[in-house]
């Protein structure tokens, strides 16, 4: 199959409101995590908070990565701009980095080309703080008087409060409808869906995307993901599973790191058929040979990941590509923190790259700004894509005791914790892996230089 040009790119990440911003993070080694807040909770985080994992709603665990000081103007798209501010974050910042990826790519404003492109984003179907505030009146109505009762207070009250604004109806569909609304914002095609595949949505984005452009249904194709659920939720969920580390400690590939830090933000990228990239004269920012998915299966549980699924989708990947695994240069782990994940993944690396005698440099940007979930693919493509473009591979910051052994290739010695000159050649190729929950796991191939169809 035709590979497939990246020809515009977007992000709003912690501390990174477009790609600039998130590589001056990148080449400074920017810790852009911080402890969660009242105006991020929308309530004073002590209420909820118990050090002591394990604890009946309760979260253990402050720190994540946060968009902050975001300044969206209503205005800027092609719908009533009271209907934009009454949807949520989701939308809001969906609508930004597909505006930004369009202005990236040199397509805005040619309505002709945009009439012939879709849309597939990763969403998490998790409630939000709008999608909260709609049926808060819900639970309050049906839950309050039955507790009431079963108490016998009658003037027991839930806790929380409802906001006087009106919430909009189309919040209660922020896992399916971001991806229409792009559509009509931009008056794209008609192509556009969202999907949830967990933490790999992001390369499960990109494929279906990718088969829209190889079956000629589309000329153009938007691709990403977002993270933006409500982090209270968020919070008690990973506190609920063991997520969080309970040591306090989120180095991924370091021996010490016990769990992994929720992110929230969105990336983006604008596709196009390789050849009609270089036809167009379009400005090509890598290029994607292998896309390997595949699922775990059954397995022990849940959050049990299987490194033969791992390895699968490697094998997958490289088919599709025809590409030696000798030739990669670089390995952006999907690296979590999880002392279980990040032992299962750097088995399923050795099993494979070291099987094939590759022995790439590795890291993981988890480090600098945390796990967006759906989100994280997005990240790892944004930095890689810039370090290829910048000739350098930044530091994966934070790693004292570095996991893996000498011989592997997952070692000290290959995992990048100074900033590392990009060696200079031909073509480079990079290898990025997005993992999710249940097995569902992905491997991306990117190359960037002068290549082929």
């Amino acid at each position: 199959m035709e590979k497939i040009a990246i020809i515009g790119l977007s992000c709003l990440f912690p501390d990174a409101q477009n790609p600039e911003q998130f590589w001056q993070n990148l080449s400074t080694a920017k810790e852009s995590t911080s402890d969660i807040s009242v105006a991020d909770l929308d309530l004073d985080p002590s209420i909820f908070y118990d050090a002591t994992k394990g604890q009946p709603d309760k979260f253990y665990f402050l720190k994540g990565g946060f968009i902050r000081n975001f300044d969206f103007n209503p205005k800027e798209y092609n719908l009533p701009g009271e209907f934009i501010e009454s949807l949520d974050k989701t939308f809001k910042w969906s609508l930004y980095a597909a505006k930004q990826v369009i202005i990236n790519s040199g397509y805005w404003g040619n309505k002709s080309a945009l009439s012939k492109c879709g849309v597939i984003l990763g969403t998490l179907a998790l409630p939000t703080q709008a999608s909260n505030q709609l049926f808060a009146p819900i639970y309050q109505q049906t839950i309050e008087p039955a507790i009431s009762e079963l108490l016998q207070e009658k003037d027991f009250r839930l806790g929380g409060r409802l906001t006087t604004a009106k919430a909009s109806p189309y919040n209660a569909m922020v896992s399916g409808l971001p991806a229409a609304i792009i559509s009509r914002a931009f008056a794209l095609s008609g192509t556009h869906c969202c999907i949830d595949a967990a933490c790999s949505s992001s390369f499960y984005a990109i494929k279906l995307a990718s088969h829209y452009l190889q079956s000629g249904k589309a000329d153009l194709m938007l691709a990403g993901a977002i993270s933006a659920s409500d982090p209270l939720f968020l919070r008690m969920l990973f506190s609920g599973i063991q997520g969080y580390p309970d040591n306090g400690i989120s180095r991924p590939l370091d021996k010490s790191s016990r769990g992994l830090i929720t992110s929230e933000g969105i990336g983006m990228v604008m596709l196009k058929r390789y050849s009609d990239a270089v036809r167009d004269g379009d400005k090509i920012l890598a290029t994607i040979c292998g896309n390997g998915l595949s699922n775990d299966g059954k397995g022990k549980h849940l959050l049990s990941p299987n490194a033969q699924g791992q390895i699968t989708a490697y094998e997958r990947a490289y088919a599709e590509a025809k590409l030696d695994p000798k030739k990669i240069d670089y390995l952006e782990c999907h690296a979590t923190g999880t002392l279980l994940g990040d032992t299962t993944e750097s088995q399923s690396v050795e099993g494979f790259f070291g099987k094939n005698q590759a022995q790439p440099l590795v890291g993981s940007t988890k480090n600098n700004v945390g796990h967006l979930l759906v989100a994280a693919g997005m990240v790892g493509i944004t930095k890689t894509i810039l370090s290829m473009s910048n000739n350098v591979i930044p530091a994966t910051i934070n790693v004292s005791q570095p996991i893996g052994s000498e011989n592997n290739v997952m070692s000290p010695h290959n995992i990048i914790r100074t900033p590392t000159p990009w060696q200079s050649k031909k073509t480079k190729y990079v290898g990025l892996s997005a993992f999710g929950f249940g097995g569902i796991n992905s491997h991306l191939i990117l190359e960037q230089g002068k290549v082929s169809k």
